[in-house]
């Protein structure tokens, strides 16, 4: 039995993972980008007019070939020194304790890694670790931004900082961001996401009908510089996780909200990116 069990683990593992275009939009200022992700995902994606959801969980990269199949070369570098990466962003459907991510890594890895994509990040997802830059963190209820430095150089990054440098909408002003009208951006509806990062800042700032909020997400000068050498370019991924009793306390936690999050009938909408 036990024999049994172990070739059919053996087995699985033996399948390739292949990689997906679903897709292209179309960014402001840049033009064709193409929406691609792993195989296993693919259920997940939903391609919109000049946009993309997830739905249920999934990842995906925005890449600069419209490859089927994993080509370390295919993923868009994205240049984000003193530039303002912005996009339309619905997050009704994303409640407590889920996170919908938007986030700039390092990537291709130096190797497939264990999803055979490339995957890198600060986290060593993928058994390969890469600087992180989470431009946002997000549910209904907050969203945080977070920079994670490695030691190393590219291809050759170790010892990654999982925690970073962070800060969090509700701890800047709790009335900033909540799905509810009393604040500034009412997360029930659409608003404009804009990240903007230099050697000194990281900064998310929201637009929604004719209302903004903004606020810097790392404090430390010295951090925000070191992280400022990788924005020669970055790959731009779209994640949607949380649920199977994932505590996600250290994002919402403060909000008050304690749901378990519903990943099954979760959604996230990107739409209309640009790039200036």
């Amino acid at each position: 039995m036990k024999t049994a069990w172990l070739i059919v683990v053996l087995a699985a593992l033996a399948v390739p993972i292949f990689g997906k275009n679903f897709g292209s939009i179309e960014v402001k200022g840049v033009g064709t980008v193409y929406v691609l992700g792993p195989d296993w995902t693919a259920g997940n994606v939903e391609m919109l007019p000049n946009g993309f959801a997830l739905n249920g969980g999934g990842r995906v990269y925005l890449g600069s070939q419209p490859n089927d199949g994993m080509d370390p070369n295919m993923y868009w570098q994205t240049p984000l020194m003193e530039k303002h990466f912005a996009y339309t962003l619905d997050l009704s459907r994303v409640g407590c304790h889920c996170n919908a991510a938007g986030y700039f890594i390092n990537m291709p890895g130096p190797a497939g890694g264990d999803g055979g994509d490339y995957y890198c990040d600060a986290n060593y997802v993928g058994s390969q670790w890469c600087p992180e830059y989470d431009t946002l963190e997000s549910n209904k209820y907050t969203v945080a931004g977070t920079l994670h430095t490695c030691q190393g150089s590219p291809g050759n990054w170790y010892d990654c900082d999982r925690g970073g440098c962070q800060n969090n909408a509700f701890y800047v002003d709790s009335n900033m961001y909540c799905p509810e009208d009393r604040c500034t951006i009412n997360t029930n509806k659409p608003f404009i996401v804009s990240h903007y990062q230099t050697n000194q800042i990281a900064n998310i700032w929201m637009s929604q009908e004719g209302r903004t909020a903004d606020f810097n997400f790392c404090s430390d000068a010295g951090y925000a510089a070191k992280m400022a050498e990788s924005y020669g370019g970055m790959v731009f991924s779209a994640s949607l996780w949380g649920g199977n009793g994932i505590n996600m306390d250290w994002l919402d936690g403060m909000t008050g909200c304690w749901e378990q999050c519903d990943i099954a009938n979760s959604r996230v909408v990107f739409t209309d990116f640009e790039l200036w």
